[in-house]
């Protein structure tokens, strides 16, 4: 039976392989992300290129992927910084050049001081050069330089450049069996954290105290760390989309809005609930929610196979708009109050958003059978893609024209979704998120 890394290793090549037959019988160069400076002798924690790291697992700096669809020679190259004992006893050991040869399933692996003297050899007899830009500015002009100038081109080498996160957007568009597990265990971490921190709301001294906690959790559940910086906003704070916390005091008898997500091999979970500081949702915080809850129960029974994320958006808006009727903040009847986009002063933002190894993850192009290019937003789902499903209602604190009740009030429920062959799985299920469950769990 195959390790656990022969079997991961097996699905980066796969993905390789997957890549190597889209671009035929051109080249590719992929890029590991550079460290960043913090100060001026700290780097911030290291994320590798998402691109890179769904083609090969590497997760160090100083590394480069070169794949080439030709008949002879390697056919994937990959690129290492090697071994040094000087370095290494500052910053950490590095895979080096014969461990990466034991541990990943490519042709060959050289020291990435050689990648400027190789590359020109390596990617001869190409027309074209996939590469993506914007991991590394240096590395940029070293490959514009050589394969983009008019006054001194070089022979045998590519004469243009493609983009190659064009298809990798395609690739992990619909993500496979590994990475749902990946994602699902995300979102078990994350649920099962958000609920041992509900159940100790009221020890809790401050919005970033209560913020530190959560990811506390999420480390000692195996999370490699957050997937986005944590939101945790009480009272009118909440009706800021992106709050920070702060030392603000988590105010009694006011709700406290979580928006958070562990990362796990890279993979996001994001999870939005909203808690009463005590007790229960009270007066217009329950009209609230319940509104909310609509909407997210609406728009996930809108996703199966075929439909898009712009009618799943509709079903929320059409919810809010709704429930915004009911509680006397808008006027009129509901279809020409969602043709006129009435709700959109209080709820701004879509209703989903892609997940993968980004929070908010890559959003291909498409094109229509009639050759027009549309968004993904219009794109038929398919099984195997994975998206968050988030409405909200967000009340301006200082808005005279809504009932005072009202004012101050922010609430957002999120959820992330896989789709299968028959409809759905939510992967977020297990927290609770319907008020009367909330509040029983609480209690």
């Amino acid at each position: 039976m195959a390790s656990a890394n022969e079997a991961r290793e097996s699905v980066f090549r796969g993905r390789r392989n997957s890549f190597l037959r889209s671009i035929k019988g051109d080249c590719a160069l992929l890029i590991a992300a550079p460290a960043r400076l913090k100060s001026r002798d700290q780097h911030y924690e290291y994320f590798q290129d998402q691109n890179f790291l769904y083609l090969t697992g590497v997760e160090e700096p100083g590394c480069a992927l070169v794949l080439r669809g030709v008949s002879s020679g390697p056919r994937t190259v990959l690129f290492v910084r090697d071994r040094d004992a000087v370095a290494e006893r500052w910053q950490g050991e590095r895979l080096g050049v014969r461990r990466a040869k034991r541990r990943f399933e490519v042709d060959e692996v050289r020291c990435i001081e050689q990648l400027p003297d190789d590359l020109e050899e390596l990617v001869k007899g190409s027309r074209k050069l996939y590469y993506g830009p914007g991991v590394d500015s240096e590395l940029d002009r070293f490959v514009f330089s050589l394969f983009q100038n008019p006054t001194a081109p070089r022979p045998g080498c590519p004469t243009g450049l493609e983009d190659a996160r064009v298809i990798l957007s395609e690739m992990r568009f619909v993500k496979d069996r590994d990475e749902i597990r990946a994602l699902k265990h995300a979102a078990d971490i994350t649920t099962h954290s958000f609920a041992k921190l509900a159940k100790q709301l009221k020890t809790f001294k401050s919005e970033i105290h209560c913020a530190r906690t959560l990811e506390q959790y999420f480390v000692e559940l195996g999370a490699s760390g957050t997937a986005f910086d944590t939101i945790v906003a009480s009272g009118r704070n909440a009706a800021v989309l992106h709050h920070h916390p702060s030392h603000q005091p988590l105010w009694k008898r006011q709700m406290l809005l979580i928006d958070a997500g562990a990362r796990h091999r890279g993979y996001c979970a994001d999870v939005t609930r909203v808690y009463p500081s005590e007790g229960g949702f009270i007066g217009a915080q329950a009209d609230v929610y319940d509104c909310v809850e609509k909407a997210l129960r609406a728009a996930c029974d809108r996703v199966r196979p075929g439909t898009n994320l712009n009618s799943i958006h509709l079903a929320a808006c059409r919810e809010i708009t709704r429930g915004l009727v009911d509680m006397g903040i808008l006027e009129g009847d509901v279809p020409t109050l969602m043709a006129e986009g009435a709700y959109k002063k209080y709820f701004m933002h879509r209703t989903s958003h892609w997940l993968g190894l980004d929070v908010h993850d890559i959003n291909p192009l498409f094109w229509t059978k009639s050759g027009k290019e549309k968004d993904s937003y219009s794109r038929p789902l398919v099984a195997g893609n994975v998206f968050t499903v988030e409405p909200g209602l967000y009340f301006d604190p200082n808005d005279k024209t809504i009932p005072e009740a009202f004012r101050g009030i922010g609430v957002r429920l999120e959820d992330d979704v896989l789709v299968t062959p028959g409809g759905r799985t939510v992967l977020t299920a297990e927290l609770p998120s319907k008020r009367t469950e909330v509040e029983e769990m609480l209690s």
